[in-house]
């Protein structure tokens, strides 16, 4: 009984491996005693593959010391099957442990023997080769092992596995840039765990969908469904999935700058992650750490997270993940001006590069060598390198991808709904037949008005799905637009940046002060339009701006231009407003010279000071517009006669407004508006 007992929850943990990590040890205690008592047989083989299996997301290493015996033992009893499925597991120990080319080895020796019995685990080990060869960095080699077992499992019926093979392939296809295709994928996948009814299943469906809308910027949809996965691997024994629900989450609030949330998520991953002991969770974190120091600046606490990550990397042999961040290590080095130790990641990055064929992360590569190349003088370099990194992003972020992602959705959202409306449609027919089987001895005369009734509810369904259709085609017509408008938004902002760093390029060859200050003066007016077509299409109001956030995002840039980040405070004193484009970008413009003239001339010989910028809409429509300073005070700023206070001046007359300076304790200048029409 004892012997059942244990088999059964072996059996358990196979099914349901995810939990080993969190009771790997209780499990491993639980069947490792049940050795002893068991004759040399085909059923102590199975407990050997259990315990095997246990120790693959708790300690692999461990597990190996199993691997003689066990095999010994499979060959003993002449089970050609249980020799595989030993192997399997050998297999899956050295994949953990990052041993790639022996996971390789036992996973096709296994492979041959499962092929020859056309044993069902020979669809499941197809995706573990895949797997072995995908983080080796080998993608060609890793796809065509996924598609046959995607075919297999279809054509067996094979629901569990066919969601396994579609998961890595998801993966596999996003990490070659390919995002038309790994949406695709994942929403199949995404259909599959949902039919599954499982609790990882609803993890997975929910995690799918927040990727989904990551990738296509849709980050508070991606946000609600990757916290639903959170909620979901809480309620179970799934540290690992918890862990990478945090970072997921983490990863979104750092996109969207809110940091002190992100620390949170992020803080708890790396409690669970140090809890489990798993060395590429840990890098994981650490990376995302990492990032998020790097989007507040902190360029020494970022390269800290980063070296921590790049040992876990390393134990695993993760390339793709290794390329990545010396990439954003070299980015960092660079920021801190330790070009020599930036040049010397971008260089391991290369090396990587040159072994692994995924585009979509190479985007981050050119950027980060254009700015080392800029900050070293190598001119010619930067603009090629910059080049690359514009190709690569558009080729990522483009309409026609962005079409494909959203049909993918609302395919998968209207075939949701078809099969509610379906499955509604049969028990309201199963129903019906059995009324009318149980009236028809009775009344002859009932049959004849259920079967109008029939007839007309097969008129109205098929009224509903001819409506349906339609909504459908004009929902698609209406996002086409939308993704247009949101097209050209970002080719502006692109041409914009090459504009800017063309001025930029030309500054840096010019020796006359006064000639490159106007060139700077021009590169940040640029700059400054470019922010607003940024904002457009990342945001979800095509036709107006927020005014507060693309104040701070001007004020950041501008204190960078001028290097006067660390002795002069912008502040924007005022609430979330939004504003139309076209008050919007003289708004900015009149800003931004505002902006340059203050750090100009208000605080001298590196004064330090703080500058408030204030804009409010009045009851009466009025955009009230204040920008101060504490600086030494000076008049005359707005009716000069240099260029910036006439296009200050030009562009107050072409919003129909009016300004006027006081000079007191340092400088403010007042501005009211009349906008021609509200946002």
């Amino acid at each position: 009984m004892k012997k059942i007992f244990l088999l059964f929850v072996a059996g358990i943990l196979f099914q349901y491996h995810c939990c080993a990590q969190k009771k790997g040890k209780f499990l491993v205690d639980s069947l490792v005693p049940a050795l002893a008592g068991m004759k040399e047989d085909t059923t102590k083989v199975n407990l050997y593959f259990n315990i095997m299996n246990a120790y693959v997301y708790y300690k692999p290493e461990e597990g190996l010391t199993y691997q003689g015996v066990a095999l010994d033992l499979a060959k003993k009893t002449g089970w050609k099957i249980g020799v595989a499925k030993i192997k399997d597991r050998i297999g899956r120990l050295h994949w953990r442990m990052g041993n790639f080319s022996e996971a390789l080895r036992y996973h096709n020796e296994a492979l041959e023997v499962y092929q020859q019995s056309n044993d069902r685990y020979g669809r499941y080990i197809l995706v573990e080769i895949a797997q072995d060869y995908l983080d080796d960095g080998k993608y060609a080699e890793a796809e065509p092992y996924l598609l046959k077992s995607v075919k297999l499992c279809i054509a067996n019926n094979d629901k569990l596995n066919l969601g396994n093979a579609y998961d890595i392939l998801y993966y596999l296809y996003t990490t070659q840039g390919n995002l038309a295709e790994a949406t695709k994928i994942g929403y199949a996948f995404l259909k599959v765990k949902e039919e599954s009814g499982s609790k990882y299943g609803i993890y997975s469906a929910a995690n799918q969908l927040g990727f989904n809308f990551k990738a296509i910027g849709n980050y508070p949809d991606a946000l609600k469904y990757f916290k639903q996965a959170l909620q979901t691997a809480q309620g179970s024994c799934d540290i690992l999935s918890e862990s990478y629900a945090n970072i997921n989450i983490g990863d979104i609030y750092k996109e969207t700058g809110n940091f002190p949330e992100a620390t949170n998520y992020y803080k708890a991953a790396l409690r669970l992650a140090n809890e489990l002991k798993d060395a590429n969770l840990l890098a994981d974190v650490h990376a995302g750490m990492g990032n998020l120091s790097a989007a507040q600046g902190l360029y020494m606490e970022a390269i800290t997270h980063y070296t921590n990550a790049e040992s876990g990397y390393k134990s695993v042999a993760h390339k793709q993940d290794l390329a990545t961040l010396y990439s954003k290590m070299g980015t960092a080095y660079t920021h801190l001006a330790k070009y020599s130790q930036a040049a010397k990641s971008f260089k391991d990055a290369t090396a990587l590069y040159k072994e692994l064929r995924a585009n979509l992360t190479m985007a981050g590569y050119y950027n980060g060598m254009a700015l080392l190349d800029s900050a070293t003088g190598n001119w010619k370099n930067a603009y090629q390198h910059y080049r690359k990194y514009i190709v690569i992003n558009d080729s990522s972020f483009n309409k026609e991808t962005l079409k494909k992602a959203v049909a993918s959705q609302m395919k998968y959202e209207s075939d949701k709904k078809e099969a509610l409306v379906k499955s509604a449609q049969e028990k309201k027919d199963v129903l019906t037949n059995v009324e009318i089987k149980r009236q028809r001895n009775i009344l002859y005369s009932a049959f004849a008005v259920l079967l109008i009734v029939l007839v007309f509810s097969v008129v109205v369904f098929r009224q509903r799905n001819k409506i349906a259709k339609e909504k459908k085609r004009s929902d698609l017509l209406l996002m086409d637009k939308e993704l247009l408008l949101k097209e050209i938004h970002h080719r502006v902002k692109n041409n914009l940046e090459v504009v800017s760093s063309l001025l930029a390029l030309q500054s840096a060859q010019i020796d006359d002060p006064h000639t490159k200050e106007a060139m700077q003066e021009g590169q940040n007016r640029v700059h400054s339009i470019g922010i607003v077509h940024q904002k457009l299409y990342q945001g979800t109001n095509l036709g107006a701006i927020e005014m507060k956030d693309y104040f701070i995002n001007l004020s950041d840039s501008i204190l960078d231009s001028f290097g006067a980040e660390k002795r002069v405070s912008i502040e924007c004193a005022m609430d979330a407003i939004d504003v139309d484009i076209d008050t919007a970008v003289p708004l900015g413009l009149i800003v931004n010279e505002l902006l340059t003239n203050t750090l100009k001339y208000a605080f001298p010989s590196g004064q330090h000071g703080n500058v408030q910028i204030k804009l409010r809409r009045q009851a009466d429509g009025i955009l009230h517009l204040e920008v101060s300073d504490d600086g030494v005070g000076k008049s005359g700023i707005t009716q000069g006669t240099g260029f910036g206070g006439q296009l200050v001046a030009l562009l107050t007359q072409q919003l129909g407004g009016s300004m006027r300076e006081e000079v007191k304790i340092g400088t403010s200048i007042y501005f009211e508006f009349k906008p021609t029409k509200a946002a």
